[in-house]
């Protein structure tokens, strides 16, 4: 890659320091399996533990395909055959609250067509899913719900937003693969996880909560002003992020949002992707597997209610948007290239054909400026 363009990537970031619109960061590039690029500015240093949010679901959709490939899960199988709350689910749909006709499939869930949403109040499916979530946090502090399982199972309570596989919504299908997981392995989510990806990968700061130990270096969180610069979070923010005590084990663990990790560590985990399922002589997925999940999976219908920010000119797979309009998505970028980003503003990119790998991390409350991602990914693919 061409170094003296690369470094119009400095210029990028201290522009955004200087301004105060980035206050901490970290960007690491790879080609052809060498570093080729690393700038840490600010608050951050190269340890930096971030929250990585749904950066976390990819994790989930490989250790859920280990289990396909292993022969133990079906993804036509139905969602209700792991957890049975999810059997008899309800619509709601303008013209009111209905049962649902289909059932939710594995397969629903790996695509986010499973008319599962998150929080929030935009219609009566984010209401419902808003009041259970909060009952479920709830009866777990009081014993009520004694398991992942069972939060898992009280969240079926919750209205969906369509008909399974006739719509796509990005909601708490993560999660809830995530029970199935753990149904099928008779292991919590974090011991399959350590056992299956993350020991074989080297990551070794990746988990659910940060370690006491390293409480140094957990990034800064900031959220941005109205002036568009950013302060440090206040207790309300990490509160409704629930990152107010990331040194304690989670009321449940989160296949969709919930683990922490370092750019070095999801590195590894990108660079296991772009081998196609390998690193450094270990097969995590076979290469069918993973052709599998990086394929855009939704049907027209589906794509055209895939308008999620910085997915212009994207199909998706199993978790991970796929490049395929480079046009549409203004980029000079591959057909093909694959990754995901989460709500604190965490990106990733995995481009096979140019063997490359970008990681970027950041602790920003409204998540990842796409304009300054843009300006990123220009530079280096320009750099090729």
């Amino acid at each position: 890659m061409n170094q003296k363009k690369l470094k119009l990537l400095d210029t990028i970031l201290e522009e955004q320091k200087n301004s105060e619109k980035l206050l901490g960061a970290s960007l690491r590039i790879e080609h052809k399996g060498k570093k080729v690029y690393e700038n840490i500015i600010g608050t951050d240093r190269k340890d930096s533990i971030y929250k990585i949010f749904s950066m976390t679901a990819p994790i989930t959709a490989v250790a859920a395909m280990i289990l396909y490939e292993r022969g133990q899960l079906d993804l036509m199988r139905r969602v209700s055959d792991y957890l049975p709350a999810f059997k008899d689910m309800y619509v709601a749909s303008p013209s009111g609250v209905h049962k649902a006709e289909q059932p939710i499939t594995i397969h629903n869930l790996l695509n986010m067509t499973s008319g599962i949403v998150s929080l929030g109040e935009y219609g009566e499916a984010e209401r419902s899913m808003t009041r259970v979530y909060r009952e479920a946090k709830t009866q777990v502090g009081s014993g009520i719900l004694k398991s992942d399982i069972d939060v898992f199972n009280k969240l079926a309570e919750a209205y969906l937003a369509f008909e399974p596989g006739t719509g796509f919504k990005y909601g708490y299908s993560a999660d809830i693969l995530g029970g199935v997981i753990e149904v099928i392995t008779g292991q919590s989510l974090d011991e399959f996880f350590k056992k299956e990806i993350f020991t074989p990968l080297n990551m070794e700061d990746t988990s659910f909560y940060i370690d006491d130990a390293n409480s140094l270096r957990q990034a800064v969180l900031y959220r941005r002003k109205k002036d568009n610069t950013l302060k440090r979070a206040e207790v309300d923010v990490k509160q409704r992020l629930e990152m107010e005590d990331p040194f304690r084990k989670p009321w449940y663990q989160s296949g969709g949002y919930g683990l922490y990790s370092t750019v070095e560590d999801y590195t590894h985990f990108s660079k296991m992707l772009l081998n196609k399922g390998s690193y450094n002589g270990k097969e995590i997925l076979g290469r069918k597997t993973f052709e599998f999940m990086t394929t855009n999976q939704l049907s027209e219908a589906q794509l055209a209610q895939f308008k999620m920010d910085g997915c212009i000119g994207y199909g998706y797979g199993n978790y991970f948007r796929t490049l395929m309009d480079p046009a549409a998505a203004t980029s000079n970028g591959s057909r093909g290239e694959f990754g995901w980003d989460g709500a604190a503003g965490t990106y990733f990119l995995v481009d096979p054909v140019e063997e490359l790998i970008i990681v970027y991390m950041q602790q920003i409350d409204t998540g990842c400026d796409y304009s300054l991602i843009r300006s990123l990914k220009q530079v280096i693919y320009g750099s090729l």
